[in-house]
């Protein structure tokens, strides 16, 4: 006999009723498959929906009536820190907590949240989704409790265990036994309210283990093909359950439940949410959560196998931001996609990478000791280094800074858990940052390491935070090679003050142009560089760098063009260079300024020069008289002879087109008399003058010892 009926109970509405069929039926019907406790939450807090483990978990702890709000449910703290959470995440941020979150009756609901960023729900009302990671203990008693108020179906036959029916919500078909496959299928169909194809459906139960449990999925849309695993993203979902006879029902009939939920997703839908929700949308690579619980597992394997360490590394990009903002938001994502590329094939089959941020990764991998973890960092960045994207005229590079918390062999992590020692490796990547980022910094974790943050780190500059009481100026030595003398100085900028102790110079700069207020330095040491120039007759000629943004800044050509505009003597003791990976990624702003500038009288130089293509090949009409090679160039000739004829015919291209060329950072009379052999025609570093504050005048001419 048929008996079809919806089996009410005494639960909050659930998904999967006609609701399911809008947005925000859709996004609700997603929690179910969700293998946390998770729920929308409105701003103010409130419960708008939540899934069945939520339900649960509340139930196991106690709490009797579920309030409206997570203001009622929580402590005075815990609600405090949720709500940080959720207003990052309302602002479009997704945010997470880590630690215990307790209940008003001081139970501890779980040690961790988590908080994506907002949908828009029925009648506009804004949410966003919260999940909450049980403790186990928590997930076996919820998984203990049983739902009352179900009713007991009409067929004797069919009653079974109550809570055998609380695991399913909607409509129940029972079947006696004594039908035929075909009959079932009407049945089906009848339920269903659906077009299917009655020999379709046949062929499908067909195809199920007799006396055993089976589900099939049946197209909500007519004319579909029917399967056990159907593609259609809304479905119906029959389960067939059979319920056992007694043991002395000799008629052979084998009664049984079809169970219908309507508006699920379909499998291969679940396999993708599922996915999706440990998995980073743009790389490929595992999320954040993914990699937490990747960690945890990997530090209880450390726990049995005690023969190798683990390198856990936080890589964060240097200078993505310009990526973005000159190449657009697709350059953005292709340098990503390029970074989690090296990542993969730098760690290889046993590492793993995750990206845990917009431009922040993390990474780990077992490691027989400290120096290993330290060759693994370096290989990522000099990985780093071989990139090059073309968009357009322009060619982006990147770099990065790595953390690396090194976790020796044998070592006992009872306190620390995942989150702690990625934190460590966060802080020693922030340390590398401070000293100007494309560094590896390592920590050796130390039982006695706090998980809390350092309190001594020093804050980096903040928009519209540039003051000239923290900035000095420092002058360096230019010596020309063939004459033995000092020809020349480079101004350079230092900090002074607070934070002399804990960020370089190098590391402020990047925060100044990461924030926006490069310009503004740029105007303030030209200033005082010509200041100093005017009061000094000497012809000796002064250099400064200037950033990208200043070349761009109209502002700071008017500064330019009005203190030099009449003063031709003025300019020519001045030469501004501009980062070669600055030209790179904007050479017709540079062209520009150079040619610009060159009007005025000033010289003009092209810093960290290292023989790129796209710069070599732009030479002949670019305004530069002079070429400073990139730092690591001279002691690369020094250590392979090899490279010196490279380097050789690179300078004789250089002064066929009228362009000297300077060297840097030499500190040997060695490293001295190759680059005068090779013709280069100046140099500067500890050999010829450390970094002194500047006098207000540029130093007379000497020769040199």
């Amino acid at each position: 006999m048929q008996v079809s009926h919806r089996i009410m109970r005494n639960r909050r509405e659930r998904p999967g009723g006609a609701g399911a069929n809008s947005f925000a039926g859709f996004h609700t019907s997603l929690l179910e498959v969700l293998p946390h406790a998770a729920a929308y939450i409105a701003q103010d807090g409130s419960i708008l929906v939540h899934n069945e483990l939520f339900d649960a978990a509340c139930a196991a702890l106690g709490v009797e009536a579920l309030p409206a709000n997570l203001e009622g449910l929580f402590s005075g703290t815990s609600w405090r820190r949720c709500e940080a959470v959720l207003s990052a995440a309302f602002a479009g941020v997704p945010a997470e907590a880590s630690g215990a979150i307790f209940l008003q009756s001081g139970e501890v609901f779980c040690h961790h949240l988590i908080c994506t960023s907002f949908i828009s729900l029925a009648g506009e009302r804004r949410a966003v989704l919260a999940q909450f990671e049980l403790n186990n203990e928590i997930l076996e008693a919820a998984g203990e409790k049983e739902d009352p108020g179900s009713q007991q179906p009409a067929s004797d036959e069919a009653a079974g265990d109550k809570g055998f029916l609380q695991n399913f919500p909607d409509d129940v078909l029972v079947f006696d036994g004594s039908e035929s496959m075909e009959e079932k299928a009407i049945m089906l169909l009848e339920v269903v309210n659906t077009d299917q194809d009655l020999n379709s459906l046949l062929e499908l139960l067909a195809s199920c283990e007799p006396g055993q449990p089976n589900t099939i999925y049946i197209s909500e849309r007519g004319g579909c093909e029917l399967s056990l695993q159907t593609d259609d993203r809304l479905v119906c979902e029959v389960r067939l359950v059979p319920i056992p006879s007694g043991s002395d029902d000799l008629s052979g009939r084998q009664p049984g439940l079809a169970v219908i939920r309507r508006n699920v997703d379909s499998p291969e839908e679940v396999a993708e949410n599922r996915r999706l929700a440990y998995q980073d949308a743009l790389t490929g690579l595992e999320n954040r959560r993914a990699f937490t619980r990747a960690l945890n597992r990997e530090m209880n394997r450390m726990t049995a196998d005690e023969e190798a360490g683990l390198a856990i590394l936080y890589v964060d990009l240097d200078e993505f931001k310009k990526v973005n903002d000159l190449g657009g938001h697709d350059a953005g994502d292709e340098m990503l996609l390029r970074v989690a590329a090296c990542l993969k094939l730098t760690l290889g089959e046993f590492g793993t990478a995750a990206r845990i941020g917009g431009d922040e990764f993390a990474c780990m991998l077992p490691v027989a000791n400290e120096e290993a973890a330290l060759e693994v960092a370096r290989r990522i960045l000099e990985s780093f280094d071989r990139i090059r994207l073309e968009v357009a005229d322009r060619v982006f590079t990147i770099g990065g800074s790595v953390g690396v918390a090194y976790v020796e062999n044998g070592f006992l992590l009872g306190k620390f858990d995942a989150a702690a020692l990625l934190g460590l490796a966060d802080r020693a990547c922030l340390r590398g940052k401070r000293v100007g980022g494309r560094s590896v910094q390592i920590h050796v974790v130390q039982s006695r390491d706090n998980p809390a943050p350092d309190s001594d780190l020093v804050e980096i500059p903040e928009p519209c935070s540039f003051n000239g009481n923290e900035l000095t100026l420092y002058s360096m030595p230019i010596s020309c090679l063939k004459q033995n003398k000092v020809c020349g100085i480079e101004v350079l900028l230092r900090l002074q003050g607070e934070h002399v102790a804990g960020m370089s110079s190098r590391a402020w700069i990047s925060a100044a142009e990461r924030y926006g207020f490069m310009a503004q330095v740029d105007a303030w040491t030209l200033d005082r560089v010509l200041d100093a120039a005017e009061q000094n007759f000497s012809r000796t000629l002064i250099t400064m760098n200037v950033s990208a943004e200043s070349a761009r800044d109209p502002n700071f050509r008017d500064g330019l063009f009005h203190r030099l505009s009449g003063n031709q003597i003025l300019a020519s003791k001045l030469c501004l260079e501009i980062a070669e990976r600055d030209f790179l990624r904007d050479p017709a702003t540079v062209e520009s300024f150079f040619k610009f500038v060159s009007g005025l009288g000033c010289q003009t130089a092209l810093d960290d020069f290292a023989g790129h293509w796209p710069v070599l090949s732009r030479l002949t009409g670019l305004r530069v008289e002079c070429l400073k090679l990139e730092a690591g160039l001279t002691q690369q000739v020094v250590e392979e002879p090899a490279k010196a004829a490279i380097l050789s015919g690179l300078v004789k291209a250089a002064h066929e087109l009228g362009i000297k060329v300077m060297a840097k950072h030499v500190g040997t009379a060695e490293e001295a008399n190759l680059l005068r052999d090779l013709n280069i025609d100046a140099a500067q570093g500890f050999y010829f003058g450390k970094p002194e504050p500047w006098l207000k005048h540029a130093p007379e001419a000497k020769d040199q010892e």
